[in-house]
């Protein structure tokens, strides 16, 4: 069974539905290109393990949050306040969307962010960061 499309949506829908991704947030399941708004999050898949065609009863996920925030700042620093704001929101829902995974999709999830990854300054005026969420998930 493959999970990482679903687990992708529900992500985006859970972060989506938190007050400190309210508008001017946009969240994305996959990747919109130049045509999304900022600042955003993209839910992006990285790889999946356990796939079988044998009822697989556990596997592993990798999801990629990438967030995205725009300016025209000389320096840097109310665009990285809005970065470290939007990591720590996300850090601290963690556990709370693990438990509406079991609620919800009926898998228990192991969930941990093993790091986060700046996109440096080369798609200035946008700054970005990845965050690396791994998933040990069992029915």
């Amino acid at each position: 069974m493959l999970y990482w499309w679903p687990i992708a949506k529900h992500v985006s829908a859970f972060l989506a539905a938190k007050p400190e991704f309210a508008a001017p947030w946009s969240i994305y399941p996959g990747s919109k290109g130049s045509a999304k708004s900022y600042p955003c999050i993209e839910v992006q898949w990285d790889e999946e393990a356990g796939v079988s065609i044998h009822k697989a009863n556990q596997g592993n996920l990798t999801l990629w949050l990438d967030i995205w925030v725009r300016s025209d700042q000389v320096t840097p620093d109310e665009v990285y306040q809005q970065q470290y704001e939007a990591q720590l929101a996300i850090l601290n829902s963690l556990e709370e969307w693990s438990d509406l995974l079991l609620e919800e999709v009926g898998l228990a999830v192991k969930i941990d962010c093993p790091g986060i990854a700046s996109q440096g300054t080369i798609t200035r005026p946008s700054f970005g960061c990845r965050m690396i969420i791994t998933m040990e998930w069992r029915k």
